[in-house]
Order: C-alpha cells, then sequence, then structure tokens
C-alpha cells in the first residue's frame, strides 16, 4: 500500500512538474511569437510612408495572428486599431500607466484581465525607436483561453500517458513533448523569418490538433502574406510606370504648343505660310492632347466597371459593316482593298452599341496603319457554338512574339519609331480589351512576323431578335 501511495505521490509530482513546463514552454512561445510580430509592425511603421499600406499589412498580420493590434503614440493615445474578425466586442483600452515599462525602452508580457476587455488575454507590448527615440508601442494581444484549452489537452495526455506506468509515463511524456515543441520551433523559426521579410516560408502539417490547425493557419497566412505584399509591390510598379508614361505623353505636345506659340508671339515668324504651318501644329497637338484625355478618362471609367447603362441587342453584321464604312474612304486612300464577311445576318449580343464600335473602330483603324499599300484587311463574323467571332486581319509587319503578352498594357507601342502622329495614345488596345470583358467576351490575338496579325473579338449571343 505505500509502494502505491509513493508511487501515486512520484506520478502526481511528475505530472505537476511536466504541466508547469508545458505551460511554461507554451507560455514563452507565444511570447517570443508575439514580439516577433511586433517588432515586424514597427519595422513597418519605420520604414513604410503610405498610410494606406501601412494599415494593410497591420490588418493582413492581425488576421494572420488572429490577434487584435493596437499602436499608442508618445503621449498614450491610440491611434490605430486593427481587430481580429473573431473579436465581437470592442477592443481593450490600456492606461497610460499600464505602457509605464514601454516608454522606459522595455517589453511588456501580461496574461490576464485588463481594464475594460471582458477576457482574461494573453498580451505583448513593445517599444518603437526612431532616431534613439522610442515614438511609438505596439500592443498585441489575443485571448488567453485558446491557450489554457491547449495546455489542459496536453495535461489530459500526459495524465492518461502516466496511468500506464511510471516508466512507460516518462518516455510516452518526453516524446509528446518533443513532438509539441517541434512544430512549435518551426513555427517559432518561420514567424521569426517572417518578421525578417522572407514571406511565404511554410511549416510541415503532421498532425490535425490545435497545434496542426496553428501551424496551417500561419502556412496559409503566410502564403496570403506573400501574395499581398507582392501585389502590393506590383500595384506601387504599375502606378509609377502609369504615372511616368502619362507624364511623357503629355509632355511633348504641350512643349510643341509652347514653343510654338511662344515664335509665333515673339514675332519669329514673318511668312504667312510658316505662320500657317506653326498654327497647324499647335492644333494637331491640342487634338493629340484632348485624345490622350479622353482616352484616360475612357480608361478610369471602364477601369470602375463603368460601361454606359443604355444596353441593346446589337446586329453583329450590322456592326461591323457600318464601322468598316467609315474607313472605306482611309482605305481607297491608301490603296487598300478593304473585305468585310458576314455570314449570318440574325446573330446578335446583348451590350452598349457605342461601345462596341470602339472597339472595332480602333481594331479597324490599327490594321489599315499598319498595313501597306496594295494590300488587304480582311473584317470577318462567324458564329461558334454560343459565341461569335469577330476578326480584323492585317498584313502588316506583324508582332514579335516576345511583345504579344505586351500589346494589351497601357501605354505599350511595338513599333517605337513611329511617330507620334501615327502612333496614338497606346491606350487603344487597352480600352478595347477593358470593352470586350464587362461585355463578358474575350479578345486574342494570333501574329506572324513579316505576314500580319489577326485579332478576334468572341463575344456571347444573345436570343436573336
Amino acid at each position: 500500500m505505500l509502494i502505491v501511495v509513493l508511487i501515486s505521490i512520484v506520478l502526481a509530482v511528475s505530472i505537476l512538474i511536466q504541466s508547469n513546463q508545458i505551460k511554461s514552454l507554451i507560455y514563452n512561445q507565444q511570447a517570443q511569437f508575439f514580439i516577433y510580430e511586433a517588432e515586424e509592425v514597427s519595422s513597418i511603421l519605420k520604414n513604410e510612408s503610405s498610410a494606406a499600406v501601412v494599415n494593410e499589412r497591420i490588418r493582413i498580420l492581425a488576421q494572420f495572428l488572429n490577434a487584435t493590434i493596437l499602436i499608442y503614440n508618445r503621449n498614450g493615445d491610440l491611434t490605430t486599431a486593427q481587430k481580429t474578425q473573431h473579436e465581437g466586442h470592442n477592443h481593450a483600452i490600456l492606461d497610460k500607466e499600464f505602457l509605464a515599462e514601454v516608454w522606459q525602452g522595455k517589453n511588456i508580457l501580461h496574461t490576464g484581465r485588463v481594464n475594460n476587455y471582458p477576457t482574461d488575454v494573453f498580451l505583448v507590448a513593445v517599444p518603437v525607436k526612431e532616431n534613439n527615440k522610442i515614438t511609438k508601442a505596439v500592443v498585441i494581444y489575443s485571448p488567453l483561453a485558446p491557450l489554457k484549452q491547449q495546455i489542459k489537452s496536453i495535461r489530459q495526455i500526459s495524465l492518461w500517458g502516466a496511468l500506464l506506468g511510471m516508466g512507460l509515463a516518462t518516455i510516452l511524456s518526453v516524446f509528446i513533448l518533443k513532438n509539441m515543441i517541434k512544430p512549435l520551433l518551426k513555427m517559432e523559426a518561420v514567424a521569426h523569418a517572417i518578421a525578417n521579410g522572407e514571406f511565404g516560408k511554410q511549416v510541415p502539417v503532421v498532425t490535425n490538433d490545435e497545434v496542426g490547425k496553428l501551424a496551417a493557419s500561419l502556412n496559409n497566412m503566410s502564403l496570403q502574406l506573400k501574395e499581398k505584399i507582392e501585389a502590393i509591390e506590383q500595384l506601387d510598379k504599375t502606378r509609377q510606370e502609369f504615372v511616368s508614361n502619362v507624364s511623357h505623353e503629355l509632355r511633348t505636345p504641350l512643349t510643341v504648343i509652347q514653343s510654338f506659340s511662344e515664335a509665333i508671339l515673339d514675332g519669329l515668324v514673318k511668312e504667312e505660310k510658316e505662320k500657317f504651318f506653326y498654327l497647324k501644329n499647335i492644333l494637331e497637338e491640342s487634338k493629340r492632347l484632348k485624345r490622350l484625355v479622353d482616352d484616360l478618362l475612357d480608361l478610369k471609367a471602364l477601369d470602375a466597371g463603368n460601361i454606359p447603362t443604355k444596353m441593346e441587342y446589337v446586329l453583329i453584321s450590322k456592326l461591323v459593316t457600318v464601322t468598316a464604312g467609315n474607313f472605306m474612304s482611309l482605305a481607297r486612300k491608301k490603296n487598300i482593298n478593304l473585305k468585310v464577311i458576314t455570314k449570318d445576318n440574325r446573330i446578335t449580343v446583348y451590350g452598349n452599341i457605342d461601345r462596341l464600335k470602339q472597339v472595332m473602330t480602333n481594331l479597324i483603324g490599327n490594321a489599315i496603319a499598319h498595313t501597306q499599300p496594295g494590300s488587304q484587311v480582311k473584317i470577318q463574323e462567324e458564329q461558334k457554338d454560343d459565341r461569335v467571332l469577330i476578326s480584323v486581319a492585317d498584313n502588316g509587319p506583324g508582332i514579335p512574339p516576345n511583345e504579344i503578352e505586351h500589346i494589351w498594357e497601357r501605354f505599350y507601342k511595338v513599333d517605337k519609331s513611329r511617330t507620334r502622329g501615327a502612333g496614338g495614345s497606346g491606350l487603344g488596345l487597352a480600352i478595347a480589351k477593358r470593352i470586350v470583358e464587362l461585355h463578358g467576351g474575350t479578345i486574342t490575338v494570333e501574329s506572324t512576323l513579316g505576314e500580319g496579325s489577326v485579332f478576334t473579338v468572341i463575344l456571347p449571343i444573345a436570343n436573336n431578335i
């Protein structure tokens, strides 16, 4: 009986020691994890100038951690609060005294209640230093209940293992502890990598318990964070390129208008013929500026998904014939055979006729501009299943294979040597592509160098009228 009592006491002490070790380990891991992420938020605040980007990245981190992130200024005032989507009540409000150690350059680790918050929390607060001065405090907290539940689950596993015997319990507890620690250590390494800006790191998921689910969530959020950061970087790059391209396209005509106008006003242009030449160039550059501005406004409206509300059933054969007819005079002047082939006068699509004419006008105009005199531009309409295909084929120089994927980009021009007057704004194909997409269709291109290109608009067929 005494031996049983002694064994029971040893087992109880062993379980108690192991439980405390597990609790300490998990709390330490969670604290390090939150501190790493708080330092990442600190790095974002110091290095990122855009408030929108800062808020977005902090929001992503809050969802990734399933925790709430608060930013306090040096006066102890809350400036930013990103709650997790699972937090149904108001976030915790910290007293200025609570953050006193942070302003002294120390990290704060707190478990338990915080002022008005209704549940126990696991909280860390980290100072933000700029130019060797503490300017802000980053606070991250999450409910303590999940950690307690995790500790409780591990304690139950240890208890069942202890019932099999002292020796077996010791071996089994060590094995379980190692298996519990390993993914946490890996998650710590991944969290540290993310804090250092190495997004997309993954943790092997070998279990389906709380730790395994946490690892899976970490993997998922790591990938999402990587995608978000890449998307933000790409968006910023696209914005910079767009501003640069617009500036370039505006600078040249404005320079011509300014210099020619100054020449006339300064009396440098004496002859009427020369003055007419200058004024004609000013007018052409003014028209070019207007076309560019109109295209930019057009593209902005299309990017916002704004297509005119006036939708109707459009006969494709009529659309093709009428639009091509507008180019007959230009085609004859360039000695180009403009050939139109329509097969079914009953095929209709549901859309905005002005926008669809805009697409056809752009494609036919480009085809004629790139086709040499004595050649042919062919416009053909045909049906394929529930789609109608409108193709515009030219006998131009063709598009290099490495440039085909770029022709839909804004301001992109295949032939860099073409004059500004003939080159357009570089927005036509981007506008055409967006219009077709808003009509539920697609636009493709096939091209062979030295033989020409074929642009094909594919639209869903509506009920015949």
